[in-house]
């Protein structure tokens, strides 16, 4: 039988999320090249409970990651749960995770770099937006040949206007009010190429700076 891993104590989880939020801040303040012993000093521990923690570089940044993304998205969370209408619901969590994503661009350039900024992370976190779809589809408010693996997609194809917008900018909206257009029925919908499977590569981001918008 597959054994669990076991929680880690209360010393030891007080430790790793001193260093994720160590690695945040230095992040954010020297971008992701930093040494190792900057972000055990900065958690106000050695570098061997770094390292025991996050043997890694990339378990590091990856941790990084998903905390900050647990953090962006967890307030807008219940927020869907109780929005009535399917296609406003999927506009949310559409716009949480964008949003979350233009405020972590120093942390996204960091996993981008180490290998960490994996499909498998955004679709694990927007797995409740391709629950929507199905809902909006059952209420007629969404293209029915819409499927789950587009929900990240779109997400991608949104964080890639980043590099052309100045920090801080939310000149991505105007592009998610285009795409809730293109997700929406319409009389004459246009015929979509038959989905493909998930690469689970590491998706490329390019921020203008490693500052925090």
């Amino acid at each position: 039988m597959p054994t669990q891993s076991r929680p880690l104590r209360a010393d030891a989880a007080r430790n790793a999320q001193r260093i994720i939020e160590a690695a945040h801040a230095v992040f954010d303040r020297g971008g992701y090249d930093v040494p190792m012993d900057e972000i055990a000093a900065e958690a106000g521990v050695g570098i061997a409970t770094l390292y025991r923690r996050f043997p890694s570089r990339e378990n590091l940044v990856k941790a990084v990651l998903e905390h900050r993304l647990a953090v962006r998205l967890s307030s807008v969370l219940e927020e869907i749960r109780n929005e009535p209408n399917a296609r406003r619901a999927l506009r949310l969590a559409l716009e949480a995770g964008v949003s979350a994503a233009a405020k972590e661009r120093g942390t996204l350039a960091a996993a981008s770099n180490v290998g960490a900024m994996t499909l498998d992370i955004a679709q694990r976190f927007f797995e409740p937006a391709s629950r929507l779809i199905e809902r909006g589809q059952y209420e007629g408010v969404v293209r029915s040949d819409l499927v789950a693996d587009d929900v990240p997609r779109i997400v991608l194809m949104l964080v890639g206007t980043f590099p052309s917008f100045e920090p801080g900018s939310d000149g991505w909206r105007r592009y998610l009010d285009l795409l809730m257009d293109a997700i929406a029925p319409s009389n004459t919908p246009s015929r979509l190429t038959p989905p493909q499977s998930v690469l689970n590569h590491s998706p490329s981001v390019v921020p203008q700076d490693h500052r925090r918008a």
